[in-house]
């Protein structure tokens, strides 16, 4: 077992702690794009049925930014766990669970998404009010499971797997600081559906993702530098 700096690891997963940690880096990054996207282009966020239908190109492309980043996380949590789970196994098992499986429900939500961009053409080429009247509530349809989707995939897992990780980092292993701007990461985070359904303004909407932001580029280089070094 080699000491880090910061953290204990087995050398034989060095491997996994340094791209693992990249791409957590890479998904921090995409994150403050992606902030940084809706603020320039002054997206609404969340984007109603009859904006995506009549204009899906801006949310389209940023959903698809959203995942790629949210595709990076696996091999992210990866790292994590291996990089940590010889201080608190079990609950670096369990916070790793819960990571993997939150991915998957954010993708599947932005799938639902980017599936309008299909039927936009349709509704703005169709003169028949019965027919857009028809497309228009198959969008807040897509819209409202995706919603589900969504929070599903922040209460239930990213948000729980990320306070579980901080508590972790706790430890020493990282640095308090560290570990409580996790737990605070994870904390906000809870909030942002609810912050969504009641239609607050956008800068309390993205302080939990803007702080899961921090962590990770911090956390995200740390782990590639740990690799490298083991």
């Amino acid at each position: 077992m080699t000491k880090g700096k910061e953290f204990n690891i087995d050398p034989s997963w060095k491997g996994v702690i340094k791209w693992g940690g990249l791409s957590l880096f890479a998904a921090g990054l995409i994150a403050v794009i992606f902030i940084l996207s809706v603020f320039i282009t002054k997206q609404t966020i969340p984007a109603t049925a009859e904006e995506m239908l009549k204009d899906p190109v801006g949310p389209t492309l940023l959903f698809l930014l959203a995942t790629i980043g949210e595709t990076l996380l696996i091999p992210g949590g990866l790292a994590l766990y291996f990089s940590l789970k010889d201080v608190k196994k079990t609950p670096m098992f369990i916070a790793t669970g819960l990571w993997l499986a939150g991915v998957p429900m954010f993708l599947a939500s932005r799938g639902m998404i980017i599936s309008l961009s299909q039927i936009s053409g349709r509704y703005m080429d169709t003169t028949s009010e019965t027919m857009k009247a028809a497309y228009l509530a198959s969008a807040e349809l897509a819209l409202e499971i995706q919603n589900i989707y969504a929070m599903t995939g922040i209460i239930l897992t990213l948000c729980a797997a990320s306070i579980i990780i901080g508590l972790v980092m706790l430890k020493g292993v990282s640095g308090k600081r560290i570990g409580y701007l996790v737990i605070a990461a994870g904390i906000f985070s809870l909030f942002t559906p609810l912050e969504v359904i009641l239609s607050v303004p956008t800068p309390i909407l993205f302080i939990g993702i803007m702080l899961g932001a921090v962590w990770q580029l911090v956390v995200g280089i740390k782990l590639y530098k740990l690799g490298k070094d083991v």
